[in-house]
């Protein structure tokens, strides 16, 4: 009888510490490897676009570093800008830019934010002009990257998480790669 009693006490105790655990779920995280995520803003590229109706853009070739201690991504590229009909030629060169991510709830994805022009290499530029299209440059290439999708979660990763409570949270670059923050999802 008494071993009986001590088997329900412990179910009814077990049990009860599964229902707290469930009402109250702790932060969760899922980390990403710095290849992961490489291949991830690699199969966005090559990256073609036309900036206010006049420069037609080509991003290529991305190559990503880790900023954990500023929370930020790096990316350095191949470009070519042209303005067909200003008659300009494409110019080539590279682009070194950071930037941090964002997980936007209304579509399921991960989008650039705060990007920054870190270097703007145009080769053949006149030093007495360089300083202003180094400037143009920046101002291109952040008006362009600005909220660019890089990843579209699946409806049913979103499922997965949200059928264990959880949300998808804040996104931290961390050594070797990235960490997503899964949260509670606010029980009514």
């Amino acid at each position: 009888m008494k071993k009986w009693i001590y088997t329900l006490t412990s179910l009814l105790l077990a049990w009860g510490l599964a229902g707290c655990a469930v009402l109250q779920p702790g932060p969760r995280s899922i980390d990403l490897s710095e290849a992961k995520l490489a291949a991830m803003i690699g199969d966005q590229f090559p990256f073609n676009s036309r900036y206010m109706e006049l420069f037609d853009v080509v991003l290529d070739r991305p190559q990503v570093r880790l900023m954990p201690a500023e929370n930020r991504i790096g990316t350095a590229m191949g470009y070519s800008i042209g303005a067909s009909l200003l008659g300009m030629r494409p110019t080539q060169g590279t682009l070194d830019l950071s930037y941090s991510l964002r997980f936007e709830p209304a579509d399921q994805t991960v989008r650039l934010t705060q990007v920054r022009v870190e270097r703007f290499d145009v080769p053949g530029v006149p030093p007495a002009y360089a300083t202003r299209v180094n400037r143009l440059g920046g101002l291109l290439a952040e008006g362009l990257l600005q909220d660019f999708v890089i990843h579209r979660l699946k409806p049913e990763d979103l499922q997965a998480a949200q059928g264990w409570g959880y949300q998808p949270g804040a996104l931290q670059v961390v050594p070797g790669g990235l960490r997503l923050q899964l949260d509670p999802v606010a029980r009514r």
